[in-house]
């Protein structure tokens, strides 16, 4: 599947003219700052978009570690030609303290990614820690196929900068690219992460198939802590103990909750329909939904138990044909991402308001008196008309429950 997706991705780029850089200048604003201006030009034709990938030496032969979240600037999906700066900060590598007299960097332009695919059985700059699958706009289907990217493993979609119209009638912009969970994040994965042999504290805990389930019962407080974690939009810190803090140490990636327009974004898929599957005949009358049946777990589906026509709570030990699925179990979206609709509610970044606002890279309210966060998507245990693409929830971000989890994003620099 890999040489496949490569294929794929190389003849995509077959017909346009090959991206050079040149006039590369790079310079530290020491002693008043640490921090290193890289800037560069970008020859191109416009018909591509790439990205910017950077290689540092420490004298002639020793490479410097330049993690994701030490670098911003012109470096992901570049088309425009014509001058660009990068920005890196040191005292976000392992060189906080040191001058850097002999460093000499190395630029190239390469192909976007589609897929990012993380080892969370290793620890941060391990080899094969993170790879990258080159698959064009093609999906990669495979992933369903095996449980190692729903525990071990975690699996991400580039999905590129864009412009849509929201839940609230608003038209709104996302200036940057980003990475998608594939999945929501699974209660293995969860256990990966925060490096317990213990398992989360879900609602749903049957020890045959709770490994792929969908991690819940966490609050906002949990994934981001409850210092730090709770400033948001004000400031993207967490708590280094809370599940997003961990993740982020792990892999030097800047790992976070997605915004509500990032969400609705990526659920949608360039779709203005109720359901992201681009039917405009859905609908969400009736007792059933024939439409949702395909696209995610849900009340009518096996989220509650039908018995003798009266629907009921499922127990706690149920498989996963009753209350959440197995992720990755209905069909994806567009931009083959799972269970957008169903199976747990996903908890986003930003204050409840009563609307979304619009804009280049909304962040939503600056609080909520009542301290409530948003959540989107719906949950196994709601009808179709509160699984659709638009429908939003207020959730006390200290409250856990088992209709909510999480997706993560990582917003490119």
């Amino acid at each position: 599947m890999v040489l496949v997706c490569l294929t794929a991705c190389l003849a995509l780029n077959a017909a346009a003219a090959e991206p050079v850089i040149g006039d590369v200048k790079v310079h530290q604003r020491w002693p008043w700052s640490r921090l290193v201006d890289i800037d560069y030009d970008l020859t191109c034709d416009g018909s591509n978009r790439v990205d910017i990938a950077i290689t540092a030496y420490n004298g002639s032969e020793a490479l410097i570690a330049l993690p994701m979240s030490s670098l911003s600037g012109d470096l992901y999906g570049m088309s425009q030609q014509g001058a660009h700066n990068v920005v890196w900060d040191p005292a976000k590598s392992a060189y906080t303290n040191e001058l850097l007299t002999l460093f000499h960097m190395q630029l190239t332009p390469t192909n976007p990614p589609t897929y990012m695919i993380l080892d969370l059985t290793k620890s941060a700059g391990a080899q094969d820690q993170i790879t990258y699958l080159y698959c064009g706009t093609n999906i990669w289907y495979d992933v369903t196929n095996d449980t190692q990217y729903m525990t071990s493993k975690l699996v991400l979609r580039r999905i590129s900068e864009g412009s849509f119209t929201n839940a609230s009638s608003q038209s709104a912009t996302l200036t940057k690219d980003a990475y998608v969970g594939v999945f929501e994040v699974t209660q293995a994965q969860w256990t990966n992460v925060m490096g317990s042999s213990t398992w989360p504290s879900c609602g749903f805990t049957n020890s045959d198939c709770r490994a792929t389930r969908p991690v819940e019962r966490v609050a906002y407080t949990t994934l981001r802590g409850s210092s730090a974690g709770t400033n948001w939009p004000s400031s993207s810190a967490v708590d280094y103990s809370s599940f997003i803090g961990k993740l982020r140490s792990k892999t030097t990636m800047p790992f976070d909750l997605p915004t509500e327009t990032q969400w609705e974004y990526a659920c949608r898929a360039g779709t203005t329909t109720l359901f992201n599957d681009g039917d405009p005949t859905a609908n969400t009358s009736g007792p059933t939904n024939r439409w949702l049946d395909k696209l995610g777990r849900y009340q009518y589906n096996g989220g509650q138990i039908n018995t003798n026509g009266g629907w009921s709570y499922p127990p706690f030990s149920c498989g996963d044909t009753n209350a959440t699925a197995k992720v990755g179990s209905y069909q994806p979206n567009r931009w083959g991402l799972y269970d957008m609709h169903g199976n747990v509610h996903e908890l986003c970044l930003d204050w409840y308001g009563t609307w979304m606002t619009g804009g280049a890279d909304p962040s939503g309210p600056t609080s909520n008196s009542t301290l409530q966060r948003t959540i989107r998507g719906g949950a196994w245990f709601n009808p179709a008309s509160q699984c659709t693409s638009a429908f939003r929830f207020p959730h006390g971000q200290t409250t856990p429950h088992d209709q909510v989890g999480l997706r993560v994003f990582i917003t490119l620099p």
